[in-house]
């Protein structure tokens, strides 16, 4: 039954009602709400100043190649030549092969006895370089060592040609000049994507928990039935609950950001070529993108959380909504072709196209943005509406 109270209040006053009783639950919980805010803050922030120091020790890697050499003495020329490049040429020890596989060396330049005597004959020479390249970190040396080794190779082809007369165009009569039109901020746009990955991610991790506590939790807790006692229908219960969850949501998002754009702007990050631009305009841009995930992904788990009938069960749907939402961008990081146009429509991979935009600094249209908002605003809808029809079955609350 309704008191005096309760019945005056108008619809909108009842769905502010809940969504604060929601927040209040939330905001109760204070280890769960420290832990999802730190991590929203902290996490995202640590692991790319990870990625970043360690493509920075790869450059490092790169630029101070340490080559260990058998048979250095065979080529005293190739030598020369390596050590004008900066290359700190070292003695390989005889168990270089194992030590490769073990992770203590990179690549190991092997030099025949036979190399200055086929070098006077004129002959084609041989040099083995030995690696492991499914070693990631031993790649930056490998592809340093390689290019070297080309770079010497096309030295000595047009010296040869010129002690026989022949001008080396001859033999080389194509040259490539390459202009790159990527700007220093499209160029960066590749490791940057994580920040575009973790802010779409945040938008989902962010509503999780205080959904699944507004739902599955509250029903096995048996304080999600009386609620329909008071003079709430169903669906402005369920608004209520979409409102507390969106709020919290919002937050998240806001604070992951946030740790982006400090992190980027003001720690010491390891110089790795490129400028990282994510300022006060990027941070505007990526919460309007994702503005109409952070209306969506909470209506979504709200209906998931009461299609569960435990706490276990919506965990188990939830994860395989995570997946999907984690899998799309990758999926189209590594498309082979442009990016058809439709893709603006469909919910996450329209944020996600948008957001590589914004980082890329090309422009957004109004319209793009309203393409990329329209499905999920429109499933919004559908999925409160069903969240409030099952509000209104019994076997929501019996758990069958």
């Amino acid at each position: 039954m309704s008191s005096p109270e309760t019945s005056g209040m108008t619809s909108l006053d009842r769905i502010v009602t809940v969504a604060r009783k929601e927040l209040t639950d939330t905001l109760r919980d204070r280890r769960t709400m420290l832990v999802t805010l730190l991590t929203a803050i902290a996490a995202g922030p640590i692991f790319f100043a990870l990625i970043l120091n360690m493509a920075a020790s790869q450059a490092e890697k790169a630029r101070e190649l340490k080559l260990p050499v058998i048979g250095a003495g065979n080529a005293p020329a190739l030598i020369a030549f390596l050590k004008r490049q900066q290359v700190s040429i070292e003695a390989a020890p005889a168990d270089y092969e194992a030590k490769i596989r073990s992770g203590d060396l990179d690549v190991v330049l092997v030099i025949a006895a036979d190399f200055e005597t086929d070098v006077a004959a004129g002959k084609a020479v041989t040099v083995r370089m030995v690696y492991d390249r499914s070693r990631d970190r031993a790649r930056a040396a490998i592809e340093s060592a390689e290019s070297l080794l080309r770079a010497y190779n096309g030295q000595w082809g047009t010296q040869r040609l010129l002690l026989r007369g022949i001008a080396p165009q001859v033999a080389a009569p194509l040259e490539v000049q390459g202009i790159d039109l990527a700007t220093p901020q499209q160029s960066g746009a590749l490791i940057l994507f994580l920040v575009a990955y973790y802010g779409l991610f945040a938008s989902l991790m962010g509503s999780i928990a205080v959904a699944l506590d507004a739902t599955a939790g509250e029903r096995e807790r048996g304080s999600l039935e009386p609620l329909l006692a008071t003079p709430l229908s169903t669906l402005q219960l369920a608004i209520g609950k979409w409102l507390a969850i969106g709020a919290f949501d919002l937050l998240v998002v806001l604070l992951t950001l946030a740790g982006f754009y400090l992190m980027l702007n003001f720690a010491p990050l390891p110089a790795i070529g490129v400028p990282f631009l994510f300022g006060g305009a990027e941070l505007t841009r990526f919460v309007a993108i994702l503005l109409p995930l952070v209306l969506l992904l909470p209506a979504v788990l709200l209906y998931v959380g009461l299609r569960g009938r435990t706490l276990k069960e919506a965990q188990s749907n939830v994860s395989a909504l995570v997946f999907v939402v984690s899998m799309v961008p990758v999926v189209q990081l590594f498309l082979q072709k442009k990016e058809p146009a439709w893709l603006l429509w469909v919910p996450v991979s329209g944020q996600y196209t948008l957001l590589t935009r914004a980082l890329r600094g090309d422009g957004i249209a109004g319209t793009d943005w309203l393409q990329s908002a329209a499905l999920p605003l429109l499933l919004t809808i559908v999925a409160l509406a069903a969240a409030a029809r099952l509000l209104r079955r019994e076997d929501v609350f019996a758990g069958r």
